[in-house]
């Protein structure tokens, strides 16, 4: 019995033990400063997490034994330590701020920090030092740098994903802080409205990422994070003045002995202040433009802050612009390149922003996020107030983390509302020229780390109801990362897209001059799907860091919508229904391969260089291009004149891709060059003297739409004059190369003075027909940081 009892003693004492917990505290500080840093993730393996408050101070309640525990903040250093616990401790801890252009630490592939050679899909990394030292204006002047990617009258493609599409949809997915900034009618980006002041990366992601981001993440995203103030007060002052160079051909150069000048200012000061972050910015610019008639003016403020209290990290950021500025589509003619044909030439003026509130709370290994978005634009053309465009998007999301060392699992809820309202809204359709919709969704999605394995998995799904169309779609997407050796990483992955038509494409119907634009209410969802394989080798050699990427993919669209050139209104004079419109296109396969370098450091005791290069080649091709892409008889856009069109009415044939191509019988989509090479590589001597040149080449067009090379746009057939289509065509659609050169001088430690030059060689170049790329530009550029 008296055994039985000690048994029973010593039981009781090991399950007290056992269950015994303990407290570790202190205080997380800056390194170099001693101040308290507000906000740092505590985390242990076993589930448990906190974060430090307003004083950097911290709590944790942790089992008796042993316990791993980390300290990680955005910025700075993570720090992991093991304890053993048989009492109360105190752990203060100081961290160092790292640089994240070498580290290369990303967000977007999983909405987690991670090291970009851990992750399962292709990104690439664009820096604040990069936009800075290119004097980028605007984000569409980083865009057009980066490695894979074209852009072509603002929409964006991602390796040959998309062509022209005027104004009308968008697959790559744009999104300032993980949130879409795509418009409410034309699911556009306005490139302009980012503050390019406060960026602090630009990560991409190649290929169909909707099983995270929803619809028109179908080629791909670009996610830009903007910065987090350090604990030194910064303020940055920057200013540039420049002008547009003649054009080789003399004759397209309209502003005789006149300067086009282009000017800009821009300011930005990040502070901390206890536990408030704060960054103000402000940006003009004025540019005259090599385009007559077109002056680009505009106005923008932004502010961001982030109060951290205790757990809860409350945010609000906000965002204006005021512009004022004009659309240019078609050039009067091959000899007058930079002068908008007739009626082609719309003023714009109006302004846009976004307000984005955000609540994140922090509960042992459980992050929960609610945040918004609200996007307005207000715009009113020809100089007529009652000819306006309204938008209005709001992102609403929930989304919940749990993370430990190896396991992490994101969830979540979002709920879009779209309303836009204009004029050329099918009246059909619209109430006095408004159409709403709502598009919600949820989505899951688990990371996890087993030895040298990664593994990703996740599904979404959505449902888009938008008027009277309703459209409901489930995606799924898997990747796999393994560390072959130690520098060696492969990976592979599969991810399915989807992108619903949006109300320009449905229901916009109007004209610009003499091109129609038809609405399509037909249209249905198109999806597709991206496979790739790839490795990359982490480069460190001395104090130079960075890697290099070898990948090739495969990417599928169904019911691909393509901006096509036909005859789709009534036939009545004076364009006898000839117009773009939106078409469900059939299948689409893009099968190819890319090469990425990406890297920077100390090469000599003098010398810095950073390096970025990439190399894509695509073979864009539709599957079935001798099908027919419409269900109904059309009239014949082969015939070369209108009066030829009116006659062939009694004998109307199908549209398929083969026949609205520009070459008889090519499978290959239309508006897209295969390949194409970016290069930027700057070097830096005694941290005074800054170097650098950038390089793009695109290939040649291989297929444009049929119409634009008949004698409708050439013999002075549907327009009164002869826009020279196929001389030029023929003449500079043959692929071009274009350098950039600038040289830096820093008078002080923060004050440089840089002189750039863009289109080096001042090369003649077509970027889609009827639309002739820029001239040279020269511009002196002053900035001082304090």
């Amino acid at each position: 019995m008296n055994l039985s009892k000690l048994i029973l003693f010593f039981i009781y004492f090991i399950a007290i033990n056992g269950s015994a917990q303990y407290s570790v505290s202190g205080i997380v500080t800056e390194k170099e400063s001693q101040k308290p840093l507000i906000g740092v993730s505590i985390k242990t393996e076993n589930r448990k997490g906190t974060v430090t408050n307003s004083k950097g101070r911290y709590t944790i309640i942790l089992s008796q034994g042993k316990n791993k525990i980390s300290y990680s903040f955005v910025g700075y250093e993570t720090k992991t330590f093991n304890l053993f616990l048989d009492k109360d401790f105190e752990k203060n801890i100081s961290l160092s701020e790292v640089s994240t252009d070498l580290d290369l630490m990303v967000v977007s592939a999983s909405k987690f920090k991670q090291k970009i050679e851990e992750v399962t899909v292709s990104m690439d990394v664009i820096g604040s030092k990069f936009i800075e030292s290119k004097n980028c204006i605007t984000l569409s002047d980083v865009i057009r740098n980066a490695p894979s990617i074209q852009l072509i009258d603002g929409q964006l493609n991602i390796r040959s994903g998309s062509g022209w599409s005027y104004g009308t949809g968008s697959r790559v997915l744009v999104m300032v802080d993980e949130m879409p900034i795509l418009s409410a009618d034309q699911g556009e980006v306005d490139f302009n409205l980012i503050p390019i002041e406060t960026i602090e990366q630009i990560e991409v992601i190649k290929g169909a990422a909707s099983a995270l981001y929803g619809s028109s993440a179908l080629n791909g995203i670009i996610n830009i994070k903007t910065k987090t103030p350090s604990l030194k007060p910064n303020t940055t002052i920057s200013s540039f003045i420049g002008f547009w160079d003649r054009p080789r051909d003399s004759r397209n150069k309209w502003w005789g002995d006149s300067i086009m000048l282009r000017n800009g200012l821009s300011l930005s000061h990040s502070k901390r202040i206890k536990n408030l972050d704060l960054i103000l910015s402000a940006n003009h610019f004025n540019d005259r433009g090599y385009i007559k008639y077109i002056n680009n003016q505009q106005t923008r403020f932004s502010a961001n802050s982030k109060l951290v209290k205790d757990k809860v990290i409350f945010g609000l950021n906000l965002n204006f612009m005021q512009r004022k500025s004009s659309l240019f589509v078609m050039w009067d003619s091959d000899t007058n390149c930079y002068i908008p044909l007739n009626g082609t030439n719309i003023p714009n003026n109006g302004n846009r922003f976004y307000i984005d509130p955000s609540i994140t709370f922090f509960h042992n290994s459980f992050k929960h996020i609610l945040r918004s978005r609200i996007l307005s634009r207000n715009l009113y053309y020809n100089d007529n107030p009652d000819d306006r465009n309204n938008s209005l998007m709001s992102f609403n999301e929930y989304q919940n983390q749990f993370q430990q060392e190896n396991t992490t699992i994101t969830s979540g809820i979002t709920l879009v509302t779209l309303s836009g309202k204009t004029n050329s809204f099918n009246s059909q359709f619209s109430q006095n020229g408004k159409i709403t919709g709502l598009n919600y969704c949820g989505y899951l999605q688990l990371d996890q780390r087993i030895n040298k394995f990664n593994f990703s998995v996740g599904g979404r799904y959505e449902f888009y109801d938008l008027n009277t169309k309703q459209f409901g779609q489930p995606v799924f997407r898997g990747g796999l990362n393994y560390e072959l050796a130690s520098g060696w990483n492969i990976r592979s992955s599969f991810g399915q897209g989807f992108r619903f038509p949006t109300m320009t494409e449905l229901y916009f119907q109007g004209d610009i001059g003499p091109i129609n634009l038809y609405n399509n209410p037909n249209l249905v969802p198109e999806t597709g799907w991206t496979t790739e394989l790839g490795i990359k080798k982490v480069i460190k050699i001395n104090n130079f860091k960075g890697y290099i990427d070898l990948v090739g993919f495969l990417m599928e669209y169904n019911n691909m919508m393509e901006f096509t050139l036909g005859i789709w209104g009534p036939s009545e004079p004076s364009s006898y229904g000839l117009g773009f419109s939106s078409r469900n296109v059939n299948k689409a396969r893009i099968p190819g391969i890319e090469f990425t370098i990406n890297g920077s450091g100390m090469v000599q005791d003098d010398w810095s260089v950073s390096m970025l290069l990439g190399v894509t080649y695509s073979n864009p091709y539709s599957v079935y291009p001798d099908s027919s892409f419409e269900n109904l008889f059309t009239r014949d856009i082969t015939q070369v004149s209108l009066s030829q069109i009116a006659l062939n009415e009694s004998n109307p044939t199908k549209y398929s891709f083969s026949n609205t191509s520009s070459i008889e019988g090519s499978s290959t989509l239309k508006y897209r060059s295969k390949t194409n090479i970016r290069l930027d590589l700057e070097s830096v001597y005694k941290k005074k003297i800054i170097i650098g040149v950038s390089w793009q080449y695109n290939s040649k067009m291989s297929n444009i739409d049929y119409a634009f090379t008949t004698g409708l746009f050439n013999e002075n057939t549907l327009i009164s004059t002869d826009l020279g289509i196929n001389r030029s065509m023929q003449n500079f659609n043959i692929g071009y190369n274009l350098f950039d050169f600038r040289v830096k001088y820093n008078l002080q430690k923060d004050f440089t003075l840089g002189i750039l030059c863009e289109n080096l060689l001042n090369k003649d170049y077509i970027i889609r027909p009827a639309i002739m790329g820029s001239p040279r530009t020269f511009m002196l550029q002053i900035q001082r940081k304090f």
